[in-house]
Formats: structure tokens, sequence, C-alpha cells
């Protein structure tokens, strides 16, 4: 009894839902709602970091009399797939149409389009489509300067198969780096092999206030552990450490330069930057070194760096981490007594003239005239004779030797001249009237480009430029002008 009871319950409840559903039919309204679908978005795209994208997609709204401009938001995501979920997440767009330069690391992005209807406050998220970014910093010249005021580094960007290079006006924005550059422009270098780890290639970008940063060789991502302060043994130089220049003779092996001291570090015995290495063996304190290095072969050969205060050049031993005097010459009309120069070192370089040749600048404290020496990696002196016939060459900012033909180039404002010392005599070669020249150089490591000219100058915004240097004091050949750059420091060149 007590079952069929129970039964009898259940189908009495049944029952009542049945009625009751009956009953309230036709009891809602079912309003529609402004729905959105966008057409105009292409499934996949193929950009350049640093490139501007221009996507503009069409909405079509079921439900709005477009009286309200202000009705929706926008949002554009790039997903990276092969980040992690908290880090692969990136708003690159806020405004209905995504027209910006693409500021991503190189990646094959997933890209989301949301648009959010302020009046019902739903969010209608549109098909997701492809967005293949490609590296733009590939290969090209690296360009550090100042733009009012404030550091920037600048990229010629070479890329495969394109024929004209590309200008990129801060490059390290254009391709979403964290390093944002303070204080003023220094150094700028690229080379081989540069810490003992994995890594192959390093670029390193220097300013007052940053100090030397090392970017990562394809993103040109950053952190502050990748800080050259990093590099060294026990941490033995300050986070913010920085150099005034570097002077790398080949894969692996590195001098640097900050405020009179040197440091060396050598890849294949794994020594890292550690105490200055502007020490004699004989003395127990360092010297305040010149601003010059000549690396004269690295380990190959004997760098040498110049003792200002003492005003002697000397020889720099790899092994040993310690400086000796230089052999002993009796100085004469036609050689310079190493120990005892009696000189400023006014410049100083190794160039590739002569079988790697060393050129070295002075200004004779007593005569006040000024001398030319060359050397070679034996450390002999092969060249010493006054510089005459040159004009205003004392008032020369920036020098630059020839590979080809020894030929010293020197900058005096807009001016630029070649002095060829064999003739001992300068020639005009260009004129920029108002504007100013702020580098000279040849770069070794210039992919194909090793022996042409660069000059770096400023009118209203940075120039660089590519010269062919002709035998015979020929005039200079124009092979490239890139303008639009910041007021040029320092360049080097990324190759692969």
């Amino acid at each position: 009894m007590l079952k069929i009871i129970k039964i009898y319950l259940a189908l009495s409840a049944l029952l009542v839902l049945v009625c009751s559903c009956t009953d309230d039919e036709g009891n809602y309204n079912y309003n529609q709602i402004n729905e959105i679908k966008a057409t105009g978005i292409e499934a996949s795209y193929t950009a350049y970091t640093g490139e501007k994208l221009k996507i503009t997609p069409n909405l079509n709204a079921t439900l709005d009399d477009s009286t309200d401009p202000d009705r929706y938001t926008y949002e554009w995501v790039a997903i990276n797939p092969v980040k992690l979920v908290m880090d692969s997440k990136t708003v690159i767009g806020t405004n209905k149409n995504f027209d910006a330069e693409l500021k991503l690391p190189p990646a094959k992005y997933t890209v989301y389009y949301f648009v959010k209807d302020k009046v019902t406050g739903i969010t209608w998220k549109h098909e997701p489509f492809t967005l293949n970014v490609v590296s733009s910093i590939y290969e090209g010249w690296m360009i550090i300067g100042d733009v009012d005021g404030k550091p920037r580094l600048d990229m010629i960007s070479i890329l495969p198969g394109v024929a004209t290079p590309r200008i990129i006006t801060d490059v390290l924005d254009a391709a979403g780096s964290a390093l944002k550059l303070t204080g003023k422009a220094v150094d700028v270098e690229c080379f081989n092999q540069p810490i003992s780890s994995p890594l192959i290639y390093g670029i390193y970008v220097t300013t007052t206030e940053n100090g030397t940063a090392r970017l990562d060789p394809d993103s040109f991502g950053w952190t502050l552990a990748q800080n050259l302060a990093y590099e060294t043994v026990g941490g033995s130089l300050p986070t913010n450490f920085g150099v005034d220049f570097m002077k790398s003779n080949g894969s692996g092996e590195n001098l640097i330069y900050s405020k009179g001291d040197i440091y060396y570090y050598y890849r294949v015995l794994q020594i890292k930057y550690g105490l200055p290495q502007n020490k004699l063996e004989s003395e127990t304190k360092t010297f305040y070194a010149a601003p010059f290095i000549a690396e004269n072969g690295g380990t190959f050969g004997t760098p040498v760096f110049y003792d200002q205060t003492a005003r002697r050049f000397v020889r720099y031993s790899t092994s040993k981490g310690t400086c000796a005097p230089m052999p002993p010459v009796t100085g004469s009309d036609t050689a310079l007594d190493w120990n005892n120069t009696n000189s400023d070192l006014v410049y100083m370089t190794t160039s590739a003239f002569n079988q790697d040749e060393n050129f070295a600048v002075l200004k004779n404290l007593t005569s006040g005239k000024f001398n030319l020496l060359r050397f070679n990696r034996a450390l002999a002196q092969v060249y010493y004779k006054e510089i005459l016939n040159a004009p205003d060459f004392g008032k020369a900012t920036k020098f630059a030797v020839s590979p080809d033909s020894g030929y010293l180039f020197y900058a005096v404002g807009g001016k630029l001249y070649e002095y060829d010392n064999g003739t001992q005599t300068a020639k005009l070669m260009l004129d920029k009237g108002a504007e100013e020249i702020t580098y000279i150089n040849f770069n070794p490591r210039a992919t194909n480009k090793t022996k042409y000219l660069i000059v770096g100058s400023y009118g209203t915004t940075g120039k660089l430029e590519l010269y062919e240097v002709p035998p015979v004091n020929g005039n200079l050949i124009l092979l490239n002008k890139y303008e639009g750059l910041c007021k040029i420091v320092d360049v080097a060149y990324r190759g692969r």
C-alpha cells in the first residue's frame, strides 16, 4: 500500500508540472539583441617587426542606428602559443581599425578581435587569424646616437632577398624590447661568442645611465641579467657598469675600456672580465690608460696600451693579465722611444693595412707638433714622421685608417681630410658645410663592406654614408646614403 501511495504522489506532481508549463506558454517576450559580425579580416597576415600593419574591418551590426559613435570598445589581442599562458597574451591595439607598427618579437601569433557593445554589455569575439611576425633585424648596421638629448638605437636592416635596406628608427621600441635607453649614447658593438655560454653572438649597447647591456641577438630582448656586469668574475663590477668602447680581435676575445681601466675576456680559456689589466707586472698600482687600444692580433700578437700618466706605450700579456715595458728603442727623428715619448696620445688603432699594422698619432709636449707612428705585430716600428701639410689637424675630433691604402682620415667640423703619410700631405675629401661630421671609421666585421669608409654626419637629422676609397688620393665614391637617423655616436655591424 505504501508503495502505491508513493507512485500516486509522483504522478500527481508530474501532472501539475506539465499543466504549469502549458499555462505559462506565451507569457515570455523574446527580444532580439544587437549582433556584430566583422568582415574584411584576412585569415592570415605576414609582416616584419617594426613594420606598420593596417587592417580595416567592416562591422555589420544587426540593431544599431549608428547615432552613437562611442557605442563600442575594441581590443586586438595577440597570443604567442609557444609561451607560458601568463606571458602569452599581448594587447596590440584598442581601436576599431588596426593601424600601427608591430612591436612583437618574431613568432607566429593567433590574433583575436574583440568588440564590446556598451549598450548590451556583450563582447563579441570574431574568428581568430594568424599573424606571422618576421624578424626585420636579421642583419645590418647598428647605429647609436642621440635625438633631442636622449639616446636612441637605429638600424639599417639588410634582409635576405630584399634589394633595398630598411631604416628602422628606435629599433628597440620597434622590436618590443624591454630595454629603454636613458642618459647619453656611448657605444654599440657586435661580435661573435661574447660570453662563456652557448650564446654565439653578442650585441652590446651602452649609455651613460643604462651601462652596457647585451641584447638577445635575434629578438633584441633584454633582462637585467644581460648587463655586462653579469659577465664578470664574482660580480666584480657594478650592475650599471658601462664601457667607453670595446675592441674585439676575433671570436671569443674582447678588450673593454672604461674610465682609464682596461678589462679582458677570452672564451677559449674561460677568462672573464675581472681586475683591471692596465698594470705593469713590476708595479703594484694600475696606471691610467689612454682611451685607445691597439689589439694587435690579440692572443696571436701583443695588444698595446698607453700609460697616459707616464706617457709610455706598454705591451699586454693575455696569459699573465699584466703589462710589460716595450722593447727599448733609442729615440731619434725616425724612431720613438716607447718608454719616454714626451707626448700625448691623440689616436691609436690596429688596421688591416699591410698585414695588420698599428697606427698612433702623438702630440709632442715640447714642440706641439704631431707625429704619426706605425708599428707591426712584432712591435717593430716601421714609420715615424711628423704630420705635415695637414690643415686644422690640431682641431681634428675623429680619425680612421684605410685598410687598403693606409690613408689616415680625420674630420674637422664638416670637413673630411685624407692624409697620405707617403707624401706627407692631406687632401680635402668632403666638405659638408654647416653639417657636423660626428663619426668616421672602417668596420672589419661588416660583411662585404670592410673596406668602405663610414661617415656619420648631422644637420637636422643624422646621416650615414658609405664610401669607396680609391688609390692614389682619388676622390671618394659614394656607394650608399641613409638619412633620418639619430645624431650618430657609434656604429657597428650586426653580421650573420
